[in-house]
């Protein structure tokens, strides 16, 4: 004695509307081309406008070419720090980081004026 002819578990799935994707939707972090470097001084000293004491002290953010006139000591940006955007202030610019791993770029500069 036989059963119904059973289909395979993907089959079942596919028929299922909305359970299996026929394609996967890129990510807002694949779909934006990184940017270059700036020339000079690619790296910014940000103190991030966090109110824990612990991390009080500066973290290094890659600076991209199109920011790098606005991106001065003093300037007001935006940096995606523990997973959200938060404000910080450039603090110093270098040519070299500390940091062994790849840095994260500046999101925005909000206020190229120095504070």
């Amino acid at each position: 004695m036989s059963g119904p002819q059973q289909a395979e578990p993907r089959e079942q799935q596919e028929l299922l509307p909305g359970l299996v994707r026929s394609r996967v939707r890129p990510t807002r972090a694949t779909t934006k081309a990184a940017e270059p470097p700036a020339e000079h001084d690619p790296i910014a000293r940000v103190l991030v406008d966090v109110p824990l004491a612990h991390l009080d002290r500066t973290f290094d953010y890659a600076v991209p070419a199109s920011m790098a006139a606005d991106a001065v000591p003093g300037a007001r940006v935006k940096v995606r720090f523990a997973g959200r955007d938060v404000d910080g202030f450039v603090l110093a610019r270098a040519a070299d980081s500390d940091h062994g791993g790849s840095l994260t770029p500046l999101r925005r500069v909000v206020s190229p004026e120095q504070v």
